[in-house]
């Protein structure tokens, strides 16, 4: 599985999600599906407005690779 750190780096950073809403051209629905994890895939374009708005020059920082074998259930 692959998660976006979003809600952690927005957190850090003293952010909103109402606040990357308006830094990007995103709907806030479809940020908070993001951050809450209720989505299933996301557009590159749509990673590439949220690291731009979050000033994250690097994949690793804002997703997180959990293999399947580890998941807790």
């Amino acid at each position: 599985m692959i998660r976006l750190k979003v809600k952690e780096i927005i957190k850090s950073k003293n952010k909103s999600i109402y606040w990357l809403s308006n830094e990007t051209s995103l709907a806030y629905p479809t940020l908070h599906s993001l951050v809450n994890e209720k989505t299933s895939g996301i557009q590159f374009n749509t990673l590439e407005e949220i690291m731009n708005a979050l000033d994250i020059k690097d994949f690793n920082e804002i997703l997180e690779f959990i293999p399947e074998d580890s998941k807790e259930e």
